[in-house]
């Protein structure tokens, strides 16, 4: 075995130790002059008591071992898993350039899309149609201009992201917070099969690793970190999806961001990062295609339509129904200028007519 397939299985080995945190790791790192030295050599670290402490010291001696390590792979093999560490050549730039980037990624599925054009979408966990819709409309445009589209596999929008880019024949990347063999949610169990066999499930952590409510908000600095860029198509003021953003901005990255409806709880989030990002509103997917120096379909060819007023409407009748002349006070629209905007959205499918000049969101 070559020095670079020691240090491979070397970090494979410390991130399998039960309580070996990526600090510790990276504290022996810069004690060692290499990984392999600390599995081989490690009572001539300097300082590696004090850094583990004596228990995950004495427990790390106990499982270095030839049995330990095949156990390590086996067990990849079996879930028909993988790994590559921050010394793989098909680890991206974009991450090892983040303060804390992850020293190994476990996947499964094409590891080589990593190296794409990627762009992160997220948003919240309980989508409003229009939520949807948006989410739908942009991963849509920006696979079919050649991105591919990441997320983070939860509930909503991050599920939306997925499968509108499969349903076009597109790879996608997942970002998990839970071990590579560990669907959460479990109702994402055949969407999780189909982006592994069609795209590239990655995790930072080991094996059987359970979700754990820490782990969702510390990954989203790699859904950040994979992209040049960033949207959030719908969040409520305290969703996830703003870590990601915050993530984002300290990372240099591009962030869109589509307004919601002022009434809306799932778009206070968003719509609160617009007052300091001004630059940030997206309406519609050439807003994001120009700044990439991409040519997208315009808007007669592509059925987008996001101004401001639709999503006031939207954003209100989600919740509830209301009158045409509510709608009218609402606005601030001529009567004929409504019609217009309520029939578009009825064939869209975002809104419905009750009868009596009443409507509300599907």
């Amino acid at each position: 075995m070559n020095i670079d397939e020691k240090n491979r299985e070397a970090l494979l080995f410390f991130n399998g130790i039960e309580g070996m945190t990526q600090k510790k790791i990276c504290e022996m790192l810069n004690a060692a002059d290499s990984p392999a030295e600390i599995v081989e050599k490690p009572e001539k670290i300097r300082g590696l008591t004090d850094i583990l402490g004596a228990p995950l010291y004495h427990l790390m001696l106990s499982l270095n071992n030839g049995d330990y390590k095949k156990r390590l792979y086996k067990e990849l093999e079996y879930i028909n898993a993988s790994f590559i560490t921050f010394l793989d050549s098909e680890y991206p730039e974009n991450l090892r350039e983040i303060h804390d980037f992850p020293i190994l990624l476990y996947y499964r599925g094409d590891i080589g899309l990593l190296k794409k054009n990627l762009f992160s979408i997220v948003g919240t966990r309980r989508p409003s149609a229009y939520g949807r819709r948006v989410t739908k409309e942009f991963a849509d445009e920006l696979s079919r201009a050649g991105f591919v589209v990441v997320s983070g596999m939860a509930r909503g929008i991050d599920s939306v992201a997925h499968r509108t880019a499969l349903d076009n024949g597109k790879p996608t990347v997942a970002v998990c917070g839970t071990g590579i063999d560990t669907v959460y949610p479990a109702e994402n169990r055949e969407l999780a099969a189909e982006i592994a066999e069609k795209g590239l499930i990655i995790t930072e952590y080991k094996p059987k690793t359970p979700p754990m409510n820490y782990h969702f908000p510390h990954r989203n600095r790699i859904i950040s970190a994979l992209s040049q860029s960033v949207l959030v198509t719908e969040a409520g003021e305290n969703s996830g999806s703003l870590i990601t953003v915050n993530y984002a901005v300290e990372q240099g990255k591009n962030v869109y961001i589509v307004p919601g409806g002022i009434y809306s709880p799932e778009s206070r989030g968003a719509n609160k990062f617009l007052k300091k990002f001004q630059g940030a509103i997206v309406t519609e997917i050439n807003d994001i295609l120009e700044d990439c120096n991409r040519e997208g379909r315009n808007k007669a060819e592509t059925g987008i339509v996001l101004d401001i007023v639709e999503t006031l409407i939207v954003g209100e009748l989600s919740k509830g129904e209301k009158h045409f002349d509510e709608l009218l006070e609402l606005t601030g629209l001529e009567v004929s200028k409504l019609n217009a905007v309520l029939s578009a959205l009825i064939i869209s499918g975002q809104i419905e007519d009750t009868g009596n000049n009443y409507y509300y969101a599907v």
